[in-house]
C-alpha cells in the first residue's frame, strides 16, 4: 500500500477525481500488467477509489508469480479487492470467473530486454493477446482494453504530430523491431477478433513514460538519466539526443487508458500522451542536470558501442497528436 505524504499517495489523490473513475466502480476485471511500472498506478487508483466511495471493485490479475503478486498488493488481497491467477500469458487463461473489462498490459518494456529476449518479446506480446482475446470470447464482456504504444508508428514523419492513422517505416528484419512489429500484429489481431467474433476492442497507444516507480533497472534514458543524475554521476548520451519526443506523466498516462476504456469507440486507438510535454533527449538530459547541478554534473557525449546501438529506438521524431483522445473528454 502507498504510504501518505508520498508522491504516489499524492498522484493518487488527483487521480480519482477524475470522473471516469466512478465509472469503474462496481466493475470486475482481469488485468495482465498487474505488477509493472503502469499496472501499479492502475490497481493503486482504482482500488483507492473504490474505498473512497465505499464501492466494489474486483480485480483478477494474472501474474507469474502469485505470492510476489500478494506481498505487492497485501492489505488489498487480504480485502478483497484483488486476486491472482499465477500463469505463463503465453498459456491459455485460467480464469473462469465473468468481467465487465478485459485491460492486456504484460510485456517486455525494457529496450534491454527486447535485445536479450527479442524471440521471447515477439510471443509475450503476440501469444499474450490471443490468449487474452480467446477468454473474451468465452464470457460476455463491456471492452477489451489492448495497451500498445507510441512505436508501433515508426520513423519519417518529420516535425508533423502523429495522428492515430498515420504510419512511417519499421524494418521488420533488425531485431530491435521485434517490440513494435509485434505490438503492431497485435493491434491487427484485436481488430480482427472483433471483426469475426464480436469482442468490443479499443487500443490505447501510449507514448513514453516518467514517473514514480520506474524499476531500479529500467533501461530507458529518462530512467537512466534520472538515476545518474541523484547519484552524482554525469549524464552520458550515445548519441546527439536530437530526437523529439512527447512524454507523459505517469499518472496521467493511467487516467488516459481508462478514458479510452470507457469512453473510447470500439474499433478506434487512441493516443495516450500530453500534448504539452514535448522534448529532446538532449533537452530532457539537460534539464534533470540542472535539477542536480550543486553536484556539478555534466550532460557528455560519447561514442556508442555496437551492442547499445542495437538498442537504440528506431524512431527519429515522434510527437503524438492528441486531438482524437481529448474528444472523448480526456
Amino acid at each position: 500500500m502507498v504510504r501518505e505524504g508520498t508522491i504516489i499517495w499524492e498522484d493518487l489523490k488527483g487521480m480519482v477525481n477524475d470522473p471516469v473513475y466512478s465509472e469503474m466502480l462496481g466493475k470486475r476485471i482481469l488485468l495482465s500488467g498487474a505488477t509493472g511500472f503502469v499496472g501499479y498506478y492502475l490497481v493503486e487508483s482504482l482500488v483507492k477509489a473504490a474505498k473512497e466511495h465505499k464501492k466494489e471493485i474486483k480485480i483478477f490479475a494474472i501474474v507469474r508469480n502469485r505470492q510476489k503478486g500478494i506481498e505487492k498488493y497485501k492489505e488489498f488481497y487480504q480485502e478483497g479487492y484483488i486476486d491472482f491467477i499465477e500463469q505463463d500469458i503465453c498459456a491459455p487463461i485460467k480464469c473462469d470467473e465473468p468481467v465487465d473489462y478485459v485491460i492486456h498490459m504484460a510485456s517486455n518494456a525494457a529496450p534491454k530486454e527486447y535485445l536479450a529476449m527479442p524471440a521471447e518479446t515477439m510471443l509475450i506480446n503476440f501469444l499474450g493477446t490471443k490468449n487474452m482475446l480467446e477468454y473474451a470470447r468465452k464470457v460476455q464482456i463491456q471492452k477489451f482494453l489492448f495497451v500498445s504504444t507510441i512505436e508501433v508508428y515508426g520513423s519519417g514523419h518529420g516535425e508533423e504530430a502523429i495522428k492515430e492513422a498515420d504510419y512511417g517505416t519499421i524494418d521488420a528484419l533488425n531485431v530491435r523491431s521485434c517490440y513494435p512489429m509485434s505490438k503492431k500484429a497485435s493491434e491487427t489481431l484485436a481488430i480482427s477478433y472483433q471483426e469475426e467474433y464480436g469482442i468490443p476492442v479499443v487500443v490505447g497507444r501510449l507514448s513514453y513514460l516518467y514517473g514514480p516507480g520506474m524499476g531500479a533497472n529500467d533501461s530507458k534514458v529518462v530512467a537512466q538519466f534520472t538515476r545518474d543524475a541523484v547519484a552524482g554521476k554525469d549524464i552520458v548520451l550515445k548519441s546527439k539526443g536530437a530526437q523529439r519526443r512527447t512524454y507523459c506523466y505517469i499518472s496521467d498516462a493511467v487516467r488516459g487508458m481508462l478514458h479510452v476504456l470507457v469512453h473510447g469507440e470500439t474499433g478506434n486507438a487512441y493516443n495516450i500522451t500530453n500534448g504539452m510535454c514535448i522534448t529532446t533527449i538532449s533537452e530532457m538530459a539537460q534539464c534533470i542536470a540542472e535539477l542536480e547541478k550543486d553536484s556539478g554534473i555534466q550532460v557528455r557525449y560519447e561514442i556508442p558501442s555496437e551492442s547499445e546501438k542495437k538498442r537504440f529506438s528506431l524512431i527519429d521524431d515522434a510527437v503524438m497528436d492528441t486531438e482524437k483522445i481529448e474528444s472523448i473528454g480526456f
